[in-house]
């Protein structure tokens, strides 16, 4: 494993890759080499996926829902910064999110615009720039990567192309949530609370879990506690809830104050339990339904140790999030690509 610090976004949904090339046989031979988890949309007219990518973005506004900025003085540096954690989990609801575009990957030559004037017209900063290329096209790419104008460059008669695609694509949609949301994921890592985020250990763990859940799409939660909203390709949802080493003492002298049962001090105190209902608000006493059913309200915890951290997580359902009751899930496995646009089927 790298030395490096991995460092792990707050939140995490599929985007979409936009695809444009004149040549209808073309696009029909790169959508056959795309990743089958992919979202993408493919065009034939310049100017139709211009329209489509600058008008995209607008619908998804996760910074005017999540992020708050206040001023507190005359000075451009005096204001505050607030990040509503509780509204995160919320962007599961809004249909429009897989639609939000990352990475735009265009031919040079088109009959309505060239490639460059394309990617010169995109409004979205965020959005990775990608010139697809044949021999004559190679210098003035190289000259417009080197002047930082796109992104990327490809060769359209590469060999390796399908996995040059897939490769770029996946890593431009970790740069667009790097670059697109700091304003809500920088202070949220600089949150020492929140330290699971750049924890290497935790972040592996994460991965793995991810993988096994059959995880598309992920959000930050501060209810019940610390964790994630986990959501997998069939639309179920998950909370994994992350407990700190201190979180968790806090909580187990919290029990021994009240006499709790002693296998349950037992179990929490060794780690092997942790509570999946919300601590914070909800006022124990010594006869209070989670003590005297504690079976029902603590889970079996794993437990992730690092040089930094010791960390106990579980994995519960979501019934706590009120978010989520009665609410429309999109299933990503339920969305679907047509050149006429995105269809969902709601669950």
């Amino acid at each position: 494993m790298s030395d490096s610090i991995s460092v792990g976004h707050p939140f995490y949904f599929p985007t979409q890759a936009v695809l444009v090339d004149d040549d209808p046989d073309f696009l029909d031979g790169i959508s056959l080499m795309l990743n089958k988890n992919l979202s993408y949309k493919l065009f034939k007219s310049a100017n139709s996926a211009l329209k489509y990518v600058n008008e995209s973005h607008k619908q998804v506004q996760f910074l005017q829902r999540c992020y708050t900025s206040y001023k507190t003085g005359p000075l451009e540096s005096d204001a505050l910064s607030h990040i509503d954690i509780g509204k995160i989990h919320h962007e599961v609801l809004n249909g429009f999110r897989f639609q939000t575009c990352s990475t735009v990957i265009v031919d040079y030559s088109m009959p309505e615009m060239n490639g460059l004037e394309f990617l010169m017209g995109l409004k979205n900063p965020f959005i990775r720039k990608v010139l697809l290329t044949g021999q004559a096209d190679m210098e003035l790419a190289i000259k417009a990567f080197n002047q930082q104008l796109i992104d990327q460059f490809i060769d359209k008669h590469d060999p390796r192309l399908k996995q040059k695609l897939n490769a770029t694509i996946a890593t431009f949609q970790d740069q667009y949530f790097r670059s697109s949301f700091k304003l809500i994921t920088d202070p949220i890592i600089a949150n020492n609370q929140d330290a699971f985020l750049v924890n290497r250990e935790f972040q592996a763990f994460f991965t793995e879990l991810r993988e096994k859940l059959d995880c598309v799409e992920y959000y930050m939660l501060d209810t019940p506690h610390s964790g994630f909203l986990i959501v997998d390709s069939k639309g179920k949802c998950q909370c994994l809830l992350i407990y700190t080493k201190e979180a968790l003492a806090r909580h187990y002298q919290t029990l021994l104050e009240l006499k709790a049962p002693m296998e349950l001090l037992k179990e929490v105190g060794s780690g092997q339990l942790v509570p999946v209902y919300d601590i914070q608000t909800t006022a124990l006493r010594k006869n209070h339904p989670v003590i005297q059913d504690w079976s029902l309200f603590y889970f079996p915890a794993r437990e992730i140790k690092s040089a930094t951290q010791t960390y106990y997580t579980t994995i519960s359902d979501p019934s706590s999030l009120t978010a989520l009751k009665d609410k429309t899930i999109f299933s990503y496995n339920d969305f679907m690509e047509t050149n006429s646009g995105i269809q969902y089927v709601m669950h």
